[in-house]
């Protein structure tokens, strides 16, 4: 069966995490990091990265919007949003964008992905058991979470009947769960809210809508996304081609300031085999930041040049943060402003680096620094390739930029030793698959 499936995600990392689900069952997939303008042949499955999670609601709602528009245009059938598994950014005002265009009886809301902790229980969602909005995402600089009850934060947004489908609606016999679908349809609800706290739970779930027979809008994290492959019956094509051996040294570019990134890093940076260049954040927010950024860069390459491995990163406490949005403050900056900034320093130094010496692998962590590194290469999606373990995929960028692997990992995800296992396993070898 030929199915063109569409989707749209709100940051990089994201759209290749979930993006990636699709390409491992046999779809080809590419992430574009913007509407394509002149799309040439499109793959069967392609992911559009609106980069609208820290945009103020009326941007993000436009930008999802136009997304929905080109899918529809392009004549792609299934639908999926990709939500952030800790449920940051406008949720309601983009998948209300999104139900606009497509018109669908109802939309489907399962942040959940059990498989990193992520959960949800009665309409409340959790973080490692704890209510998203009372962890380290409540502080977040672009987007707190201010929010665990998710019904609550789609009303809000979108003025739409929400309901909740939890473990005992879930598991009703088929011809009371279906009457139970349909009543929360001709009450005019707009929104079912899905628990899950088990993969199982997913995966009954998809089968379960998917069978009813009604239009749908499926969203949710990479979680509901690997599900849905084997749901709507797309056949595995998916064959491995002879591995590409290197030998490289690998460049790691941490952002994130999240607490999972920095335990990562620190793991990483205690290995023998990994060199790291940590960046003093606050420089960059002075004049004389492209010195101090050479410094680093040379520093990069004396190691790189030796075929060691590298690490760029930003180390994050409280000390730091505080000083950082001192300075910044100084000079007007706000929390979204910062972030970019240390982003695009980032990327500048990765772009001069590659641009002095060949590396064998990208592992870029945190959404705005896999953009904004990727663009600076040149790059104007990456056509996914595989994952080296759940959520953390691997492909190669489009466009006029090297052609170099890039592993992706979003900053909250993955186990402590994940940084560095990704860069061990693309320094061995590299797969490619179609």
């Amino acid at each position: 069966m030929n199915f063109r499936f569409g989707m749209i995600a709100d940051d990089l990392t994201g759209a290749n995490d979930s993006g990636i689900q699709l390409k491992e069952k046999g779809l080809p997939t590419s992430v574009y990091f913007e509407i394509p303008e002149e799309p040439n042949e499109l793959d069967e499955a392609i992911v559009i990265d609106t980069d609208s999670r820290a945009l103020e609601k009326e941007e993000a709602y436009e930008q999802t919007k136009a997304a929905a528009e080109f899918l529809a245009e392009k004549g792609y059938q299934q639908i999926y949003k990709k939500m952030d598994s800790t449920l940051r950014g406008y949720i309601g005002h983009e998948l209300q964008a999104i139900s606009e265009v497509f018109k669908p009886a109802f939309t489907v809301v399962a942040p959940a992905f059990p498989a990193y902790g992520r959960t949800t229980r009665d309409g409340i969602h959790y973080m490692k058991g704890i209510p998203v909005s009372k962890t380290e995402l409540a502080h977040d600089p672009k987007h707190p979470v201010t929010e665990s009850y998710i019904p609550s934060i789609l009303e809000k947004e979108t003025g739409q009947k929400t309901a909740v489908i939890d473990e005992t609606l879930l598991n009703k016999k088929d011809d009371e769960w279906l009457n139970t679908i349909n009543r929360f349809i001709d009450k005019g609800v707009k929104y079912l809210v899905c628990d899950a706290s088990k993969e199982e739970d997913l995966i009954k779930l998809a089968t379960r809508i998917h069978r009813s027979g009604h239009k749908v809008i499926w969203s949710g994290s990479a979680g509901l996304a690997e599900t849905l492959p084997a749901v709507l019956d797309i056949e595995s094509r998916r064959k491995i081609e002879d591995r590409k051996q290197t030998n490289g040294p690998v460049l790691g570019v941490c952002g994130s300031l999240s607490q999972t990134t920095q335990e990562q890093v620190n793991y990483a940076i205690r290995q023998k085999d990994i060199q790291s260049v940590e960046i003093d954040t606050e420089r960059i927010f002075y004049n004389d930041w492209e010195n101090q950024a050479d410094f680093y860069i040379k520093e990069a390459l004396e190691h790189l040049t030796n075929g060691e491995d590298v690490i760029f990163y930003v180390p994050s406490h409280k000390d730091i943060r505080r000083s950082v949005q001192k300075r910044a403050a100084e000079i007007g900056l706000n929390s979204f402003q910062i972030g970019k900034k240390i982003s695009e320093a980032l990327s500048r130094m990765t772009e001069k680096v590659v641009s002095h010496t060949s590396v064998a692998a990208l592992v870029l962590t945190g959404g705005d620094t896999a953009k904004d590194v990727s663009k600076a290469l040149g790059a104007t999606g990456i056509r996914l390739s595989h994952q080296l373990e759940a959520g953390i995929p691997v492909g190669e960028l489009i466009g006029d930029s090297p052609s170099v692997p890039v592993v992706t990992k979003a900053g909250a995800f993955g186990t402590e030793a994940s940084i560095y296992h990704a860069m061990k396993k693309m320094k061995g070898a590299v797969t490619n698959e179609q």
